[in-house]
C-alpha cells in the first residue's frame, strides 16, 4: 500500500529509525529509556471459565458500566477461586472509566478494566504490553457484540459492527447508525453490556493461555507509533473532516 510515494513497509522502518534515535538520545543525555521489566504483585491468577466471565459482567454492566463491569466479570471469579488480595479488589473505584472516561468518548471503559486485570496479574511490562494491544486488535476488529447473554436484561439486538478503532464515541456511533438507535436507549445499553462480556472473556482467554505458558502475542506493539510518527490510528477521518458530527447532526453521519 503507496502513501504519497512511500510504502507501508518503507514507513515502518523509518518510524522505528526515529524511536531508535530518540533512544540514544535520551541515554546519551542521561535520561533513562523506558524499557520493559518486571514488578512485584500479590495478585495471583488461575484459569477462568471464560462463559461464566461474560455472564457476570453482562450482567454487572447495567449497574457499572463498561469498565467496572469487566473488573468484575475477572475479579469476582478471582475472589473465589484465588482469595487473597482479590478479596479487597476496590472494583467500583474504576466506575470513572465509563463511557470512554467519565463519559468523554475516549478509550472504550472496557479496555481499561481488562488492562487493569491483566497488568495486575502478569508482573511483566513486556507481557502486559502485548496482552493490551492484542486485545485492542481484538475490539477493533472483530465484528462486535457476539457474546449471546442467558436471557437478554435490556433489548433483543440485530446488529453486529466493526469499530475499526478502540475509541468509544466511534465505536458505539457506528453501531448505532447500523441498528438506528439513539445513545440513551435500552438497546445501546444492551450492546455496551455485550461488548463488555465479549472483552472480559477475550481477556481471559489470554490469560488461561498465559498461565499454562501458551500465550504468544498477535500483534506488534506500537506499530501506528511507527508507522505515523506518533501514537495514532489509522482512523482519523471517521471523525475529522467531512464526518465531523455538529450538536444537531446524529450518528447517521458516521459509516457504519
Amino acid at each position: 500500500m503507496k502513501k504519497e510515494g512511500i510504502s507501508r513497509r518503507q514507513l515502518i522502518v523509518d518510524g522505528a529509525k526515529i524511536i531508535t534515535a530518540a533512544a540514544l538520545v535520551g541515554a546519551a543525555s542521561g535520561v533513562s529509556t523506558s524499557e520493559a521489566y518486571t514488578y512485584p504483585s500479590q495478585f495471583k491468577y488461575k484459569k477462568l471459565d471464560i462463559e461464566r466471565v461474560g455472564q457476570i459482567t453482562y450482567e454487572n454492566y447495567f449497574k457499572r458500566w463498561c469498565c467496572s463491569s469487566v473488573l468484575a466479570g475477572l475479579v469476582e471469579p478471582l475472589k473465589e477461586k484465588v482469595g487473597g488480595a482479590w478479596k479487597d479488589f476496590p472494583i467500583d473505584a474504576y466506575k470513572w472509566a465509563h463511557g470512554g472516561f467519565a463519559g468523554w468518548g475516549a478509550l472504550c471503559g472496557t479496555l481499561t478494566g481488562a488492562g487493569i486485570v491483566i497488568g495486575l496479574v502478569t508482573k511483566d511490562t513486556d507481557i502486559a504490553e502485548a496482552m493490551s494491544n492484542d486485545l485492542a486488535f481484538y475490539y477493533s476488529y472483530t465484528e462486535l457484540p457476539s457474546f449471546q447473554p442467558d436471557k437478554p436484561i435490556k433489548a433483543e439486538i440485530k446488529h453486529m459492527t466493526i469499530a475499526g478503532t478502540p475509541v468509544c464515541h466511534i465505536s458505539v456511533g457506528r453501531w448505532m447508525r447500523a441498528e438506528g438507535v439513539g445513545f440513551l436507549t435500552n438497546e445501546r445499553a444492551e450492546r455496551c453490556a455485550r461488548l463488555s462480556a465479549n472483552i472480559a472473556m477475550e481477556a481471559a482467554r489470554m490469560l488461561n493461555a498465559w498461565v499454562d505458558g501458551r500465550y504468544t502475542p498477535k500483534h506488534s506493539p506500537l506499530y501506528n507509533v511507527a508507522a505515523n510518527g506518533i501514537t495514532s490510528q489509522n482512523n482519523c477521518r471517521d471523525c475529522h473532516g467531512q464526518y465531523t458530527p455538529t450538536p444537531r447532526e446524529t450518528y447517521e453521519t458516521l459509516e457504519r
